[in-house]
């Protein structure tokens, strides 16, 4: 079960922590706001009230353990830096915020932040499911329960050839392209016959529920 952090639980930051506990994720969800913070209690793994993002205090919540951290702090963009910053300390991997700007992503990258975004409740919704999935690069909701996705090619796939993977078949989802590693172009529906190579990144179309089944 992969573990998350979320500092800050407004609208976007509430989406995130409800989407990856839908998906089973285990989640960690902080605020300074009592009210927000209880919002959530019946939702989440751990909510608690913070008044202040330090390692001490997010460490004895268990948020030294998590595989990803999303700082959703609205109003106060110091105290965002500060808190990517208390992350970037904490040897956390993969920390996401939230921007208004070009300028403001330069300085959460400087800060320590290692994924940039910068719209509300669909893009939280988008982030997370884009972190339960193994190797998931990046995921677009199509509606009616149908995404896309970008998937990094593992070793159930590395070496063989389409036909042989069964996407179709087994899985009921369908390869849309593949964009070879350190490549731009993109070959669109490959034949049978075309042979995935490590780093192959695969467009892959389908119920959200087989393609969160596969991506696991």
């Amino acid at each position: 079960m992969k573990q998350f952090l979320i500092i800050g639980l407004g609208r976007f930051g509430r989406a995130v922590a409800e989407e990856l506990a839908d998906n089973g994720g285990q989640v960690i969800a902080v605020d300074t706001d009592m009210t927000l913070v209880d919002a959530l209690r019946d939702r989440v793994a751990v909510a608690a009230q913070v008044d202040a993002v330090e390692p001490d205090v997010l460490k004895s919540l268990g948020a030294d353990e998590v595989d990803a951290a999303v700082v959703a702090i609205g109003d106060d963009f110091a105290a965002q830096i500060l808190a990517v910053a208390v992350l970037k300390e904490m040897d956390i991997e993969t920390i996401v915020a939230r921007a208004s700007g070009d300028r403001e992503r330069r300085i959460l990258e400087l800060a320590g932040a290692t994924r940039i975004v910068t719209v509300e409740v669909e893009t939280g919704q988008r982030v997370a499911r884009s972190l339960l999935g193994r190797d998931v690069l990046d995921h677009f909701a199509l509606g009616e329960g149908v995404s896309l996705v970008y998937w990094t090619a593992d070793d159930r796939v590395v070496g063989k050839s389409l036909a042989e993977c069964r996407l179709r078949e087994d899985w009921n989802i369908n390869l849309v392209a593949v964009r070879g590693a350190g490549q731009e172009s993109l070959n669109v529906l490959p034949t049978p016959d075309h042979v995935f190579q490590a780093g192959d990144v695969l467009l892959l179309v389908g119920a959200d529920a087989r393609l969160s089944a596969f991506t696991k």
